[in-house]
């Protein structure tokens, strides 16, 4: 064994550096320290990670190696160590990894060519020879960050390659103490994605910071947990009243937690605290804790590190005017200034108005999510929305947040053509006056017809004469009429001659008047002393349209007695 070790004995270490790496980008500044911590700040916001003055940030990954009962083979040297930095205020690691070297920053910032860093360290410990004792190195980790610009976020992908000439069990950590846009207090956030994301938000300006899981083939998260940023030795958060194991504390026992019955025993507790705390979230993954990592293998972790500022609300249409009964659809868009969605957000709004009510809906993966409801009543409403980004149904000042405007107006009635009629009446001067009361307003039609006979009787009867012929088998020869038509003077005319007809505009609820006075041979025929029996035909049509509403009347008109008896006195002195 002693011979295996020496063969990976550590080369002399390179001075540590004590700056970090910058890479230049646009709206995200990032930072790669010695070591591989993390650090950022967006669009020359204050640090996303403690501390508040120093670009080497209090985040990065960590390796923590189990204790080596029923692990064969595992070094013995590494047994319950967690390999990482120490940091500005944790996680206090009294192992740490050893810098070996880095390179410059590379690309364009484009996507086909991004911004490209890589650091390099590795994980020594000491190893008795004898009464001596030699640092080997058992693996080492290579921290390639690589950032686009326009985008929210960078990644960070750690390759750990096992140098020890055995087998290696471990268990990988990525876990930092939150500061986002310039605040140690934020609530606690989660997405489930996919991606999940899980972090925290400065409800002050509503800046949301953390990590989300890189797809495949990058391994998934075995767990993961945003909280108290440390504990106290009593396992209450430092700096709340809160009872917390803290992510700090959790990264410094990561290797001494034993394995359940039922299989792994995760670090993390795929939680989030909703407080407002001092807060930090980790990640861990956990394929190697009890399958080791074979000789000379190399595993990748990946990690993609976000800080998202909320833009406004897209909303449209922001106002519209529909009738009374139909239905408003309003869409939403909202996403970050560097234009990435907030999916799986929740959309919360209030309708105050005509049709008060509250709803939520859901974000979809673009960021978009759309209110719908019926007007079912004429008025205004004014709709209040927000995105619940700490999602605990509490608005916050910094939450997306916009209003729109739904006019509805009244939808119209139903056409209603239907009168009542008041008065009907036959005046002996050949006036036929009626007298209705319509429901809506429109317009009336009063048309008046009598037989054609009665106008022309000695043609009517002229035209039996030949029905009669006809049917006798004489008069074959005269043509008959269609159905509908009388024959009078070798012409076929309709039975009945209109004689009178008017229109006239309506008013709802307001009795309306409309007369027909007779004309033509009609007039004559009543003048001279003939009783008319005509037919009133009134139509009404709603000015809402709709079917008209008719009616008839049947009626007879005498002429006054003086006409009468002129024309009986006229027949006898002749």
């Amino acid at each position: 064994m002693l011979a295996l070790l020496l063969t990976g004995a550590a080369p002399a270490a390179a001075e540590e550096p004590t700056t970090a790496v910058t890479i230049p980008g646009t709206p995200l500044t990032v930072y790669v320290g010695p070591l591989g911590q993390c650090q950022s700040s967006y669009a020359n916001l204050e640090f996303n990670f403690f501390s508040p003055s120093v670009q080497i940030g209090d985040c990065g990954l960590f390796l923590a190696f189990p204790p080596t009962a029923s692990r064969s083979g595992q070094p013995a040297a590494l047994a319950e160590k967690t390999y990482g930095f120490s940091g500005s205020a944790g996680p206090n690691l009294p192992s740490h990894y050893q810098f070996v070297e880095r390179s410059a920053v590379s690309g364009t910032g484009s996507e086909a060519s991004p911004y490209t860093q890589t650091t390099v360290f590795k994980v020594v410990a000491g190893v008795s020879e004898g009464e001596t004792e030699k640092e080997v190195e058992f693996a080492r980790v290579s921290d390639t960050t690589t950032y686009i610009n326009g985008q929210p976020q960078f990644t960070s992908s750690y390759t750990v390659e096992n140098t020890s000439g055995g087998p290696l069990y471990f268990r990988a950590i990525y876990a930092g103490d939150l500061y986002v846009a310039g605040s140690d207090y934020g609530v606690g956030l989660f997405l489930g994605g996919p991606p999940r994301f899980v972090g925290g938000q400065n409800p002050s300006v509503g800046v949301i910071g953390g990590f989300i899981e890189a797809p495949a083939p990058a391994p998934p998260w075995s767990a993961f947990e945003e909280g108290c940023w440390n504990a106290t030795p009593e396992g209450r958060c430092e700096g709340a009243a809160t009872t917390d194991a803290g992510i700090w504390h959790l990264v410094r026992e990561a290797a001494t937690l034993s394995v359940g019955s039922e299989g792994e025993q995760h670090l993390f507790n795929n939680t989030i605290d909703p407080a407002l705390i001092d807060n930090g979230v980790g990640v861990e993954w956990d394929e190697h804790l009890n399958t080791a990592l074979a000789k000379g293998g190399k595993v990748t972790y990946t990690i993609i590190n976000r800080t998202q500022v909320p833009g406004t609300l897209q909303i449209a249409p922001a106002n519209q005017t529909l009738v009374q009964g139909q239905t408003a659809a309003i869409n939403v868009t909202s996403l970050d200034t560097a234009g990435q969605p907030y999916a799986g957000k929740v959309l919360r709004y209030t309708i105050s108005g005509a049709n008060p009510q509250s709803g939520a809906v859901t974000l979809n993966a673009s960021g978009q999510a759309q209110i719908a409801y019926v007007g079912n009543n004429a008025g205004i409403d004014t709709i209040q929305m927000y995105v619940d980004l700490a999602g605990n149904g509490t608005q916050q000042s910094s939450d997306p947040a916009g209003t729109a405007s739904v006019t509805f107006t009244p939808r119209p009635p139903t056409p209603n053509s239907s009168y009542t009629v008041q008065a009907i009446h036959a005046n002996a001067n050949g006036t036929i006056t009626i007298t209705f009361v319509p429901t809506q307003s429109g317009q009336a039609t009063l048309e008046v017809t009598v037989p054609t006979g009665t106008i022309a009787r000695r043609d009517a009867l002229l035209a039996r004469i030949s029905r009669h012929r006809a049917k006798q088998g004489r008069g074959h020869h005269l043509k008959r009429c269609s159905a509908g038509k009388i024959k009078i003077k070798r012409r076929c005319l309709p039975r009945t001659t209109v004689v009178g007809k008017t229109s006239a505009n309506g008013t709802a609820g307001q009795p309306l008047t409309i007369s027909v006075h007779l004309a033509g041979k009609a007039l004559s025929a009543l003048r001279k002393g003939k009783t008319i029996h005509a037919l009133a035909t009134l139509t009404y049509r709603s000015a809402l349209g709709g079917t008209p509403t008719v009616s008839t009347y049947h009626l007879t008109i005498k002429p006054k007695r003086s006409a009468r008896r002129g024309h009986r006195g006229g027949k006898h002195r002749h």
